[in-house]
Formats: C-alpha cells, structure tokens, sequence
C-alpha cells in the first residue's frame, strides 16, 4: 500500500509537469496502469497549480471529483472509442437509458407520458486507467512520469444486475 501510495504521489507532482518533457530527457517507457478506485488513499489536488482544493472536496470518490469537474467545465471528456467530446452537461446521463413512465394524476388518472433518463453513479467507476510515458533526466539522474491521459473504468451489468465486465466511459487528456 506504501508503495502504490508513493506512485500515486508521484503521479500527481507529474501533473505539474508541462505537457512536453525538456529536449534533455530520454523516454524511458510507454506505461499503461490500472488502479482500482477503492483500494487508494487519494490526495486531491487541482490540476492548474496543485493546491489543495478546498474542504467540500474532501470525503468524495476520485471517480466523482472528475466528474463533477467535467460537469463544471474545468475538465473535457473525450469518447475512447469515438474521440469525440462528450457534452459537459451530459455526464451523468451520456449513454444511459431513457424510459417513459406515465404521470398520473392525485385521483390516479393518466395525464401523460414523460421520458425519464437514468443518471449514472459515481460508485460504477471502480478502476482508473493511466497512460504515461516515462522519461530520465540525465542532469539529475531521476525518472520522471508524463502522464499522457488518465480514463474511467465503468462496471458493465446485464439488465438482471449481473456484473459482466469493465468498459472505459471517458478519457481525459493532460
């Protein structure tokens, strides 16, 4: 746990990083790493200057924290299979089923037909991918992390509840 803690640190004093490694450093590694959600201890940190976010942000899932970022403009999500950007606004219900139910009326008389979309939970998120590459720093001689994109997993079910496999939902580039 120490160990995945460190490399967690790491991976976000990477974020400081600009997006392009010094002409200086030699890429080391293509890494590619999957984390699950529940089994870290996360320190949030904004992704502009790495201060501490504030106190409401404490307690919340990182799977949530994302998302919430997405909805509020400060991250774009990109569709993995499509490339495409997934609207802001439509996070929690992007490629979540749409039911009609009927509205009835305080004596139980039908009024009218309503569409009504299932919203996704922050807890389907249970595994986080990361792209990185790798790079030393001959002056210093350390490795130093990039990350390249960070996705979310979501749990895939049967309409019955079953679990039945993992999907990348969204990919955030850095």
């Amino acid at each position: 746990m120490k160990s995945l803690l460190f490399f967690l640190l790491l991976l976000l004093l990477s974020l400081k990083v600009c997006c392009q490694p010094p002409a200086s450093f030699v890429l080391v590694k293509h890494d590619t790493v999957i984390l699950q959600a529940t089994d870290c201890e996360w320190i949030i940190r904004t992704l502009v200057n790495n201060d501490s976010l504030s106190g409401h942000e404490t307690g919340k899932s990182i799977p949530l924290v994302i998302l919430e970022a997405i909805r509020g403009g400060r991250l774009k999500a990109i569709d993995p299979q499509t490339s495409q950007p997934i609207p802001a606004n439509e996070i929690f219900t992007w490629r979540m089923p749409i039911d009609t139910v009927s509205r009835l009326d305080t004596s139980g008389n039908f009024v009218k037909y309503t569409a009504v979309q299932a919203e996704r939970n922050a807890a389907d998120f249970t595994r986080l991918r990361i792209c990185q590459d790798w790079y030393f720093d001959p002056a210093t001689a350390t490795l130093q992390p990039l990350v390249k994109w960070i996705e979310l997993i979501v749990e895939i079910r049967s309409s019955s509840g079953f679990f039945t496999g993992h999907m990348p939902f969204c990919r955030i580039y850095h």
